[in-house]
């Protein structure tokens, strides 16, 4: 099995013969297992704030809409993009759909890859595993995706990658044969070199972003380590927009 390293989705490549693991640590991807850790009956990813819009409008029962422009909450959202605040809100049997700057768009990206998985720091183990098993189930490759930040290479998600990967690769040791690519070491050694998460991610774009629109208390919550053993999988109460 190749394991691989996408620093932007559009390194991700021809993804039909890979599962898919996308990373938006600051926020999309931490949201989205918060909303479902929460017990949201369904999150509907769209690809733009309009397409949220317009799906919220037109659907026959109520969608609760989240996301954010700039960081913050589009107007007439409910919510922002806050997995923070979502950790404490009251979204049982709520259905959303959201739409953010960076994550939802990724997700998007690799939309035809035979299983995609979102991932983040607090599920980076599970979400390693459940990647590796169906790549292994489906002979497929596996390629961690990073979101990047408006179109850029982001630290705060390749450096998540990395713990992805580190992951993967040891989930798989002794059991398949498992090629990794030269982005795979290069994520896999700033992940080992830098141990401080909330450190890593203050010097980031994105996190500097977080902190100068006042939601801090977003980069601690996104910077804990394998607390959740949920993992968000398109088809499986996380859905593409059409």
């Amino acid at each position: 099995m190749d394991v691989h390293v996408a620093f932007l989705p559009q390194e991700a490549g021809d993804v039909r013969r890979s599962v898919a693991v996308v990373i938006d640590v600051l926020r999309a991807t931490t949201s989205i297992l918060a909303l479902l850790e929460r017990g949201c009956a369904e999150v509907v990813v769209a690809p733009s704030v309009d397409a949220a819009r317009r799906y919220a409008a037109a659907a026959p029962r109520r969608v609760r809409t989240a996301g954010e422009e700039g960081g913050l909450a589009p107007e007439g959202f409910e919510f922002g993009n806050s997995p923070a605040a979502f950790a404490r809100a009251d979204v049982a049997g709520s259905r959303f759909v959201i739409a953010t700057t960076n994550g939802t768009r990724a997700l998007h990206a690799v939309r035809g890859a035979p299983a995609v998985f979102a991932a983040c720091l607090r599920n980076r183990t599970a979400a390693a595993r459940a990647a590796a098993d169906a790549a292994l189930h489906g002979g497929y490759d596996l390629t961690v995706v990073c979101a990047g930040w408006e179109g850029r290479f982001s630290l705060d998600d390749a450096y998540v990658a990395g713990a992805v990967a580190d992951a993967v690769v040891g989930h798989l040791a002794g059991r398949a044969a498992c090629a990794a690519t030269d982005a795979v070491l290069a994520a896999q050694a700033l992940y080992r070199a830098w141990p401080d998460a909330v450190d890593v991610f203050r010097q980031t774009a994105g996190g500097r972003n977080v902190v100068a629109i006042g939601l801090e208390e977003d980069l601690r919550y996104c910077a804990v380590r394998d607390v959740s053993e949920l993992v968000p999988r398109v088809g499986e109460g996380l859905t593409l927009l059409e």
